[in-house]
């Protein structure tokens, strides 16, 4: 009875139990169905368009790979015997007449990004650029392109890079259509100048010149230009030393450039000319510029009218020099104001023995006033000649003064004295006619050295240089006749 009553309990149970279990399936299935009809709608329904943004970003090209600028990237001197081993032991010293190497990196490149390409635009159309001067006659002798190179892999794991790389040999030549670039390159030269070297298109495109450090010592590459030949110039400077040591012993020894018109000086030498020294001057002055550019530019054609004139000037102001001392009264043998010393014994000694002829002159001269005093008035005889002897002792005594004073002077002293008096006094034709000659010496050498040429003076110029060798000639005259 008890087992009928506890399935019965057990059954009503389970029916409670699924009575309240059916409307949960109810609904679930109810939103089983509503998601599989609401995924049926999504693939039926058509996707919306895109919008503009999205369409354009569609069409949008890929980032261009990396490149290398173009530039000339290295450049040296072309030697046969180092060729395989040229970037690694590049010569970068050079000088006129060699040939130079320079590799261009993605020249295509660089020709594709000029505004305006000029007509001709070939690696044969290239010509050397130095310190961004464009030598118009200066046209590659060879060029060739490299396999494309690849650059190392980045240490942040990036791709290497391709680029290429085209070698053009320049030589370093200087012909007329490259005088005036030569001419800035070269100005206010030294031994050796850094240069920046290049190359570019006649119209006056450059390609950019790249510092690249050295591979092998870790430094900044840099090339350089040597404007002094040091060989040529040393054998050069030897020659026309020596001509001025030889110049200078004749002048100091011999008459070549003293005046043998005029009286003696007190060292028993003729004097120094003017017109003589002014001669010499501009000699030595042209001879060593017209080498010197010759040694830095090459050229051999560097003498101009200017310099004709100015040598002209000169030997006519020597020629009318001679002429005129040619006609003074003076013999030529006259002894002038000599000491009655020897004036081959050393320079002390001959001021030591002056002093003392001065001295015993000054005694002669207070023995011979002494003397006066004790004769008598009425004796006129005795006191002209007395008077006549102390005339003669204050002459001896004046010229003792002198010579004593002219040897005290140093050598260059006594030059200038010669240069600029006229028996014994300065004057000023000699003087306005010196500095005039030194003025234009230095401004000679001023443009020979920051302009590489001859100075062009001007008519009016030099037309004012004849006046004061005009001048100079002109005053002699009357000296020629009051002597």
């Amino acid at each position: 009875m008890r087992r009928d009553m506890k399935t019965a309990s057990q059954i009503e149970s389970k029916q409670r139990s699924l009575t309240l279990s059916l409307p949960f399936l109810v609904a679930f299935s109810a939103l089983a169905f509503e998601f599989s009809s609401g995924v049926l709608r999504a693939e039926e329904t058509p996707a919306p368009s895109a919008t503009p943004a999205v369409q354009g970003a569609v069409g949008i090209s890929p980032t261009p790979a990396p490149t290398i600028p173009p530039s000339v990237h290295a450049v040296g001197v072309h030697n046969w015997k180092r060729l395989e081993q040229r970037h690694v032991y590049p010569e970068t010293h050079a000088q006129r007449g060699d040939t130079i190497w320079l590799d261009i990196i993605n020249f295509e490149d660089w020709v594709n990004s000029l505004e305006k390409k000029p007509d001709d635009h070939e690696i044969k159309d290239l010509v050397l650029y130095l310190d961004h001067f464009p030598l118009l006659g200066v046209s590659r002798v060879y060029s060739y392109k490299w396999n494309p190179q690849y650059t190392p892999k980045g240490k942040d794991g990036s791709p290497p890079i391709k680029y290429s790389v085209t070698t053009v040999g320049f030589p370093l030549v200087r012909n007329e259509s490259a005088k005036d670039a030569w001419s800035h390159v070269l100005n206010e030269p030294v031994l050796a100048r850094r240069v920046i070297v290049s190359a570019g298109f006649k119209s006056g495109e450059e390609i950019p010149s790249e510092v690249t450090p050295d591979k092998v010592t870790g430094e900044d590459q840099q090339f350089y230009l040597t404007i002094i030949p040091p060989f040529r110039t040393a054998f050069g400077f030897i020659v026309i030393l020596g001509a001025l040591i030889v110049f200078f012993a004749l002048a100091r020894y011999t008459d070549i450039i003293r005046d043998t018109a005029a009286p003696r000086r007190p060292d028993g030498q003729r004097p120094y000319s003017l017109a003589r020294g002014q001669m010499a001057f501009w000699f030595f002055l042209v001879i060593a510029s017209y080498f010197f550019l010759w040694i830095v530019t090459g050229d051999m054609n560097t003498l101009n009218s200017s310099v004709l004139a100015l040598i002209g000037i000169s030997a006519g102001t020597a020629l009318g020099s001679a002429f005129v001392d040619a006609a003074k009264p003076v013999p030529v043998g006259s002894p002038g104001n000599q000491p009655i010393v020897d004036v081959t014994r050393p320079h002390n000694e001959v001021v030591m023995e002056l002093k003392k002829l001065r001295a015993d002159t000054e005694q002669e001269l207070e023995a011979l006033q002494k003397a006066r005093a004790l004769i008598s008035p009425s004796d006129k005889q005795a006191l002209d000649d007395n008077e006549q002897q102390q005339n003669e002792v204050r002459e001896r005594l004046a010229n003792y003064r002198w010579q004593n004073a002219y040897f005290a002077w140093p050598t260059w002293k006594g030059v200038m004295y010669d240069l600029l008096a006229e028996n014994n006094l300065i004057s000023f034709h000699r003087f306005q006619i010196f500095v005039w000659t030194l003025i234009l010496g230095i401004m000679f050498v001023a443009s020979v050295y920051n302009e590489l040429t001859m100075p062009e003076f001007s008519a009016t110029l030099l037309g004012l240089l004849g006046i004061s060798a005009g001048t100079y000639v002109g005053f002699k005259l009357p000296e020629t006749k009051a002597a």
